[in-house]
């Protein structure tokens, strides 16, 4: 499935905020899970289905609901109902290709992302569709499977380390927010390196697959660079945000977090520069390597042009040339050409075209 715009085939023909899920099914059922924590205590709950998850949540305390799998649409709607999602709201989330942005629903704040991996053996960045929804005292969280991403998030709340359990709904967010842009200079540091061992090989003129590497970096950072930039629009909308749901206590945070995406985001631009020039270098290798060898085919040429005259006008078939019936008439003129040959090697020389 194309990375950098889904098929929408599925939507030809559908009302607005139709729950349509777009993409590539990766679970076979979804998993619910609520985290209920304060600065006392800690409660993990795993349901079957979303009203009983919805159910556990505990006054008092702030909830992280994390849902993998977005291709049940029932469950995508009874969350929506029961936080207050805006139809067109829960079809964003249900279309993992839905572009980076945030949206203010009523009383929440709605975050739509990519969280990237990149895949050691494959070289390349794998994306999943994450949505974040921030309330008064709950966050929830729509990931397309099951993964890692946050387990830190998790062990920190289970040890109680950090200011996590002795903060508001807004540190979580940023806490998971964080993770995300973390896991984007993960993917850019391992881009970089790739970028930098691949201008050793364009510039030492050797690897039979520079060129190949050239344009899969390329596409990489172009995937980076479509990810990262909406991402950043976040960022500045935290940082200057009054919203009631960003504590003015987070807003250093979110200011830090906005560094980090503008310092990614220089060094995507960075690298999209150097593997742009890479390429113009590789080309004007090969346009070098080309014009060497026809300078080569040309002074053989230019060489060989008065040579052959000499060879052509001897070897017409008329009874009287001069030195024709000459005893070293064959010698001379092979000493001639010889000559003739000497001095244009000698003027190629001193020309520096050879």
């Amino acid at each position: 499935m194309a990375r950098f715009f889904k098929s929408r085939k599925k939507l030809i023909g559908q009302a607005p905020g139709e729950l349509t899920f777009i993409g590539q099914r990766l679970m076979e059922r979804p998993r619910f899970r609520l985290i209920s924590y304060n600065k006392e205590n800690i409660r993990e709950t795993e349901t079957e289905n979303t009203s009983d998850l919805i159910s556990a949540m505990a006054p008092g305390h702030i909830n992280w609901i994390n849902i993998d799998g977005l291709h049940e649409s029932i469950a995508i709607s009874e969350v929506g109902k029961a936080f207050g999602l805006s139809p067109l709201v829960l079809e964003d989330i249900v279309n993992t290709d839905q572009r980076p942005k945030y949206i203010e629903d009523g009383k929440n704040i709605i975050f739509f992302l990519k969280q990237l991996v990149y895949n050691e053996i494959s070289k390349n960045i794998i994306a999943d569709q994450i949505t974040m929804i921030l309330g008064p005292d709950y966050v929830v969280t729509f990931q397309e499977k099951a993964g890692e991403f946050f387990n830190p998030i998790r062990e920190r709340l289970r040890n109680n380390t950090g200011r996590v359990r002795k903060s508001a709904a807004d540190y979580l967010a940023y806490r998971i927010l964080d993770t995300i842009a973390d896991h984007y200079s993960v993917c850019l540091s391992s881009i970089g390196e790739l970028v930098e061992a691949n201008e050793e090989k364009v510039l030492s003129k050797k690897g039979d697959q520079v060129i190949e590497n050239i344009y899969r970096l390329k596409t990489e950072i172009s995937f980076l660079r479509k990810t990262i930039r909406p991402v950043r629009d976040i960022t500045k909308y935290l940082k200057n945000s009054d919203s009631e749901l960003i504590y003015e206590t987070s807003l250093p945070y979110f200011i830090d977090l906005d560094d980090l995406l503008a310092h990614a985001l220089e060094t995507v631009d960075v690298y999209y520069l150097m593997i742009g020039d890479q390429l113009n270098i590789y080309n004007t290798n090969l346009a070098n390597r080309a014009n060497d060898v026809m300078k080569v085919l040309t002074i053989f040429a230019a060489i060989f042009i008065p040579l052959t005259f000499v060879a052509g006008i001897y070897g017409t078939n008329f009874d009287y040339i001069p030195e024709l019936h000459f005893k070293y008439g064959y010698f001379t003129m092979l000493a001639v050409m010889a000559i003739i040959a000497i001095v244009m090697i000698i003027f190629f020389r001193r020309k520096r075209w050879l």
